[in-house]
C-alpha cells in the first residue's frame, strides 16, 4: 500500500496541478506567443503577424506605467487594457469587471498590501505621451516586466473606482501565501491594474496638442500670427503621431495549440514552428522584434519548474519503496512456503503439477497485493494530492483545482508492484517445489552450525558470555534474515534521513546566502534621476560603516545554444564600476558542480578560489546557471528591461544558493549596450531609441549612472531591519532590502512539506518492515523458543534472547542507512533543478540522531507486539513431532 501510494501520490498531485493550471490558462486564453519591440509596435505589425501561417488570433496590447502611494511608499502600477480579442483575460475573484473608463480591477496583492476595499478610489499618476525630438523620433521607455510605455509633457492623475479583484493569468503567485517567490521576483512593477480602454499614445498626443494649439491660436490671433505657422504645427503633429508606437506588445494564439498540453514538449514544438515563421519575417529584423512563447514567461516557468522538481522526487523515492516491498514480500512468502512444506509435498504426491501449486500461492499474494494496491491508489490519487494541493495553494493561486485519475499510470504502478510481489512468490514456491515429495513432508532439518570469523578472535570470543555467543551464531547462521533485516532497515533509515536532509538544506539556505555569500547588510536601489542624492545621503549616515556603489537592473537570461538547457530565467544584473573591490560586499567563489559537490566531497565551498570581475565576460550565479545549463565559457542571451538585448560570454559561475544574480564590470556592461545599439539607462530613464529611414534602430550612449548601493551597517540585526524599512519610505528610493530580513523570512514550504510527507511514509515503511521481520523471526523459531523455555528460561529472558538479535540487526541497518541517506540526498539535490535555488545539501547532526532514533524507537514498538507472542508459545505443543 505504501509503495503504491508513494509511486502514484506525488505524481498525481503534480499532474492535477498541471491539468488545473492548463485548463485555467485555456479558459483565460493566455497567449501562446507574444511579440514586443524596443521601439513599440504598430498596426502594420499587427497585419504582418495576422498573415503568418498558424496564427489564429492577434490581439494588440496597450499598457502604461503609473504610480500610487501605498502606506506612504511609492509603488509602480502596470495599467493594462483588457484585451479586445479576449486574450489574457483576468479572472474575476470577487466584485465585477470594470465597465467604464472610471472603473478599474486590481489584484489581490494590492488589496492585501493597501488594505483597500471594493468601491474605494485608486489614485493613479500616469505618465503617457512624451514629446518628440528634433529628428521626429518618439521617446520610448521600457518597464522591467517587458511592457513599454510613453510619457506626457505633464503627468495626469486619475481616481478610478475599484470594482473588482482579479487574478492575472500571467501572475499566479499567491500574495497571501508563503511568499517564497520573493527570491524570484525581479520586476520593478509592484501591481497590475486592468482598465476597459487605454488611449493610444498618438491619441493622447493629439489631445494634448489640441489643448496647446487652442491656447496658441488665441495668442497668435492677438499677435497677428500667420496662417503658415498654423499649417506648420499641423504638419509637426502629423509627424509626431506617425512616429509614436501604437502598442506595447502583440499577443497571439496559435491554431491547434489549445488541443495540446501546455506543459508538454509537443506544445513547445508546435508553437516553436510558428515562432520560427515569425522570426523569419522582414519586419522582425527591421522592427527589432522580441518573440517569446508562453513557456518563457517568468511565472509560467516558475510554476513549471516547481512542479517538475516535486515530480522528480516522486520518481526517485518509489524505487527505494519498491525494493523494500520486494524484499518484504520475498521474506513473507518464503516463510509461508516453508510452513506449508508438508502440504506442498502432499499435493505433489497426489499428482498435482508445479504450475497448479504455484498458482495457488500466486492467487494469495496477488489478492493481497491488489487489496493493498487498491488502498494505495486511494491514498495516492486522493489523499496525497489533496495534501499537495493545499501546499501548492500557498504558493500559487490556481482556480478550480480538481482531482483526476490517470488510468494508465495508476494501473501501471499497481502492475509494477504486482509483478514484483508475484515474482518473489514464484521464486519462493519454485525453490521448494523442486524437491521430492517425501523430502517436503518430513520436517526441515535445522541449519548446521559453522565456525564464525568472530571465533577466530580468541581474546574477544573467550570474554563473551554464553548467551552472547548464541546470539552471534544465530545472527550469522540465518544469513537470509540478516540481509533482509539490515537491507530493509537501511533503506527506511536512508529515506527518513534524506527527507530530513532536504529540510535542513532548505532551512539553512537563507542564512548561508544572506549571511555568508552576501556580506552586505543592506541593498538600496534609487531612481536614476535622484540616485546621486540618495546615495550621498546614505553614505553620510552614521549607521553605514562601508558602502559600494553599483548599478542594478532586472533582466532575462537564457542560453543561446539550448541543447544543454532550456527556458529563461529572471536575473538581477549588478554592474560594478571598474576598479571597485566587490569582495567586501559579496563573497564570489568558484562554484562546484556535479556529483562530487552534491555528495559533500572535495574542498569546502568557502575554501574555493575567489573570483574577480574581468573585462571580457560576466559572472553568473550557480542557482541560475544550474537550471539553464550554463557553464563557464557559455554564450548567453541577456535582455535588460525591454530595450536592450545582447549576447554575452560567461566568464565563470559563482557559488550562489538563492536568487539569480549576474555580476559584470562597467566596461563589459557598456560594451554590451553599445553592441545592442541601445543606451545604458534602465526602464524608467532609458535612452531614446531612434529610428532612421531604413528602419534600423540606433542609439545615443548616455553616461553610466549608478543607481544602487551595497552597504554594511553597525548595530544588531533588528536595527538593520528597521533602518532598511525607514530608508524604503524616503523619496527617490525604489527599494531597500535588509539581508537580515531576507534571511529570516526565507522559506520554501512546498519542498519542506513534500519531504516531511516522504519522511512520514518512510517511517511507516520502517515500522512495517520491522514488524514483518520480527514476526517471521518468531514463527520460524517456535521449536527453539519452546526448547529454551523447557530449559528454564523465564519470559523476560526469552524476550531478551530474541529481541537482542533484532536490536543488533536494526542497529547495523541504521548505521548503514545513515551514509546511504546522505548519498540519496546528494543525488536528489542534483535532480532538483530549480530556478533561483541551488540545493547545496547540508545535514545537521541532529537529523542523524533523529533518523537513527526513530528507527530504533520503531524497533522498540515492534518488541511490544512480539513479546506477547513469545509469551503464548506452549512448549508441549511446539515440541510435538510432526509425524
Amino acid at each position: 500500500m505504501l509503495g503504491v501510494a508513494v509511486l502514484t501520490g506525488i505524481y498525481a498531485g503534480c499532474r492535477d496541478a498541471f491539468v488545473s493550471a492548463g485548463r485555467f490558462y485555456e479558459r483565460q486564453r493566455l497567449y501562446d506567443i507574444q511579440v514586443t519591440s524596443a521601439t513599440g509596435l504598430s498596426d502594420d505589425d499587427v497585419k504582418a503577424l495576422a498573415g503568418v501561417e498558424g496564427v489564429e488570433t492577434v490581439q494588440p496590447e496597450r499598457s502604461a506605467m503609473a504610480t500610487t502611494t501605498v502606506k506612504d511608499v511609492d509603488k509602480n502600477f502596470a495599467v493594462t487594457r483588457i484585451g479586445t480579442k479576449r486574450l489574457n483575460q483576468p479572472y474575476l475573484q470577487r466584485g465585477r469587471m470594470p465597465a467604464t473608463t472610471d472603473e478599474v480591477a486590481v489584484t489581490e496583492r494590492y488589496m492585501l498590501d493597501s488594505g483597500a476595499k471594493l468601491g474605494d478610489k485608486l489614485a493613479l499618476t500616469t505618465a503617457a505621451v512624451s514629446g518628440v525630438d528634433s529628428d521626429g523620433a518618439a521617446a520610448d521607455t521600457g518597464s522591467a516586466d517587458g511592457s513599454s510605455h510613453v510619457s506626457t509633457h505633464g503627468a495626469t492623475t486619475s481616481r478610478p473606482v475599484i470594482t473588482g479583484v482579479v487574478l492575472d493569468p500571467q501572475d499566479l503567485d499567491n500574495p497571501a501565501g508563503y511568499r517564497d517567490g520573493t527570491f524570484r521576483r525581479a520586476s520593478t512593477v509592484d501591481y497590475t491594474v486592468f482598465v476597459t480602454d487605454l488611449p493610444a499614445p498618438a491619441d493622447e498626443l493629439a489631445a494634448a496638442s489640441a489643448q496647446g494649439s487652442a491656447q496658441g491660436s488665441a495668442e497668435d490671433s492677438a499677435q497677428g500670427a500667420t496662417e503658415g505657422s498654423t499649417q506648420g504645427s499641423a504638419q509637426d503633429l502629423g509627424q509626431q503621431r506617425a512616429a509614436l508606437p501604437a502598442y506595447a506588445a502583440i499577443s497571439l494564439r496559435v491554431s491547434g495549440a489549445n488541443e495540446l498540453d501546455t506543459f508538454s514538449s509537443s506544445y513547445r514544438d508546435h508553437v516553436g514552428r510558428v515562432v520560427d515563421r515569425i522570426e523569419s519575417l522582414p519586419e522582425a529584423t527591421t522592427g527589432g522584434w522580441y518573440v517569446n512563447d508562453r513557456t518563457e514567461h517568468q511565472n509560467f516557468s516558475g510554476l513549471t519548474n516547481d512542479l517538475r522538481s516535486i515530480e522528480s522526487i516522486g520518481r526517485a523515492f518509489p524505487v527505494v519503496f519498491l525494493a523494500v516491498a520486494v524484499l518484504m514480500s520475498l521474506t513473507a512468502m518464503t516463510r509461508m512456503v516453508e510452513e506449508h512444506r508438508g502440504l506442498i509435498g502432499t499435493y505433489l504426491a497426489l499428482g498435482y503439477g508445479k504450475g497448479v501449486i504455484v498458482l495457488r500461492y500466486l492467487l494469495f499474494s496477488g489478492v493481497a497485493c491488489l487489496v493493498g494496491g487498491g488502498l494505495g491508489e486511494l491514498v495516492g490519487f486522493i489523499g496525497i494530492p489533496v495534501f499537495l494541493m493545499r501546499v501548492i495553494g500557498g504558493l500559487y493561486v490556481i482556480p478550480h483545482m480538481t482531482l483526476t485519475y490517470d488510468l494508465l499510470y495508476g494501473l501501471g504502478g499497481l502492475a509494477l508492484f504486482l509483478l514484483a510481489v508475484c515474482g518473489a512468490t514464484v521464486m519462493a514456491v519454485m525453490g521448494e517445489a523442486r524437491r521430492m515429495p517425501a523430502s517436503l513432508m518430513r520436517p526441515k532439518a535445522p541449519k548446521a552450525g559453522a565456525r564464525m570469523l568472530l571465533e577466530r578472535i580468541g581474546w574477544l570470543w573467550r570474554r563473551m558470555s554464553f548467551l552472547n555467543k548464541v546470539t552471534a551464531r544465530n545472527l550469522f547462521r540465518f544469513k537470509g534474515r540478516l540481509i533482509m533485516t539490515v537491507g530493509g532497515v537501511a533503506g527506511c533509515t536512508a529515506l527518513i534521513l534524506c527527507g530530513l536532509a532536504i529540510n535542513d538544506t532548505v532551512a539553512s539556505l537563507g542564512q548561508r546566502q544572506y549571511g555568508g555569500i552576501y556580506r552586505y547588510d543592506l541593498m538600496a536601489v534609487a531612481q536614476d534621476g535622484r540616485a546621486t542624492e540618495v546615495l550621498d545621503r546614505l553614505q553620510n549616515d552614521k549607521k553605514v560603516t562601508a558602502m559600494v556603489r553599483v548599478r542594478v537592473e532586472a533582466a532575462e537570461l537564457s542560453l543561446v545554444d539550448k541543447g544543454s538547457g532550456s527556458g529563461s530565467e529572471s536575473v538581477q544584473v549588478v554592474v560594478v564600476p571598474d576598479g571597485e573591490d566587490l569582495s567586501r560586499m559579496v563573497d564570489l567563489r568558484e562554484a562546484r558542480g556535479g556529483l562530487v559537490s552534491s555528495l559533500g566531497l572535495g574542498w569546502t565551498q568557502s575554501a574555493g578560489p575567489r573570483l574577480k570581475l574581468g573585462d571580457d565576460g560576466m559572472l553568473v550565479a550557480q542557482s541560475a546557471a544550474n537550471s539553464l545549463g550554463i557553464k563557464q565559457g557559455s554564450t548567453v542571451d541577456l535582455r535588460i528591461g525591454s530595450v536592450t538585448r545582447t549576447e554575452a560570454r560567461v566568464d565563470a559561475v559563482f557559488r550562489s544558493l538563492i536568487g539569480a544574480d549576474v555580476y559584470m564590470s562597467r566596461s563589459v556592461y557598456e560594451a554590451m549596450i553599445d553592441a545592442a545599439g541601445q543606451s545604458g539607462g534602465s526602464g524608467e530613464s532609458g535612452g531614446q531609441a531612434q529610428t532612421d529611414g531604413s528602419g534600423q534602430s540606433g542609439a545615443e550612449t548616455k553616461p553610466f549612472v549608478v543607481n544602487a548601493a551595497l552597504a554594511t551597517l553597525s548595530g544588531d540585526r533588528e536595527s538593520h531591519k528597521a533602518f532598511a524599512t525607514t530608508l524604503g519610505r524616503e523619496d527617490g528610493v525604489v527599494s531597500s532590502l535588509s539581508s537580515a530580513a531576507l534571511a529570516d523570512g526565507f522559506s520554501f514550504d512546498l519542498m519542506s512539506a513534500v519531504m516531511a510527507l516522504i519522511a512520514v511514509l518512510a517511517g511507516g515503511l520502517a515500522l512495517v518492515v520491522l514488524f514483518t521481520l520480527a514476526n517471521t523471526n518468531v514463527s520460524e523459531r517456535l521449536r527453539e523458543m519452546a526448547t529454551i523455555k523447557v530449559l528454564g528460561f523465564t519470559d523476560r529472558e526469552v524476550h531478551r534472547y530474541v529481541n537482542k538479535e533484532m536490536v543488533i540487526l536494526t542497529a547495523i541497518g541504521t548505521l548503514l542507512g545513515l551514509p546511504l541517506g546522505r548519498l540519496i540526498g546528494g543525488l536528489l539535490a542534483v535532480a532538483l533543478n530549480m530556478p533561483s535555488l541551488y540545493f547545496e545539501v547540508r545535514v545537521q547532526w541532529t537529523s542523524y540522531l533523529i533518523a537513527a532514533g526513530v528507527t530504533l524507537a520503531f524497533a522498540g514498538v515492534v518488541q511490544l507486539f512480539t513479546n506477547p507472542v513469545l509469551d503464548r508459545i506452549d512448549p508441549v505443543s511446539s515440541l510435538k513431532s510432526v509425524e
